[in-house]
């Protein structure tokens, strides 16, 4: 018992140094040059063979996916690169895959973060209907709980510094005319759950007790 949560501790302690590592990295990105990027391949066939696969990220093809990323000049291809990944269906184990390809194309292309942050919030606030793309209500919800932990840690390790996000989630979630119905006064509560939960690092709390993996990463 004891052998199995000391395990524990040192696989979390190197999850926490692996991502105050890679935030350090994000705040201060050494990006390459033209001449670097010119050297890469920047074929539309290629190109749009990786952004193809970034709709399906997962932990399983995420080595492959950044040794591609990392071959290839997507300077011209950046908004298709966000809306692929926005469009991705990211489960929870998905999303540390997530964050470190979002992360390599962070510092490698100055305008990727805040293209995807705006992609990204359009889950919470779709504004045309037609953006709207997940019409059955458990879907959306789903997806704005993925979407909401995955914006969480591209924060926690430094993809975007503004935490004012949040505080704009929060207020729609707790607005009086998104809580007309039973149905979705306990969606956006379980969401306001998972965000509490989730962020005790943001609100600068220690992590601990048996939560702990889940929040890091």
């Amino acid at each position: 018992m004891q052998d199995e949560a000391d395990a524990r501790l040192e696989e979390t302690r190197k999850l926490v140094e692996a991502k105050r590592a890679l935030r350090q990295a994000n705040l201060a990105p050494e990006r390459p040059d033209a001449s670097f990027l010119r050297g890469l391949d920047s074929s539309i066939r290629r190109n749009t063979a990786v952004i193809k696969k970034l709709k399906q990220i997962n932990e399983e093809q995420k080595e492959g996916l950044l040794e591609e990323l990392r071959a290839v000049n997507l300077s011209k291809f950046v908004s298709e690169a966000v809306v692929a990944i926005c469009d991705a269906k990211l489960k929870g184990s998905d999303i540390n895959a997530a964050v470190q390809i979002c992360s390599l194309l962070h510092q490698r292309y100055k305008d990727f973060s805040s293209s995807l942050l705006q992609g990204l919030m359009k889950t919470f606030f779709p504004g045309k209907a037609g953006e709207d793309v997940d019409g059955d209500r458990s879907l959306r919800a789903m997806r704005k709980r993925s979407t909401l932990k995955f914006l969480m840690e591209l924060y926690y390790c430094g993809v975007f510094e503004d935490a004012s996000i949040f505080l704009n989630i929060i207020k729609d979630l707790t607005n009086v005319d998104n809580l007309r119905d039973r149905e979705t006064t306990q969606t956006n509560l379980s969401l306001l759950v998972s965000f509490a939960r989730q962020g005790r690092t943001l609100l600068g709390l220690n992590l601990g007790g048996p939560d702990v993996n889940e929040e890091v990463f």
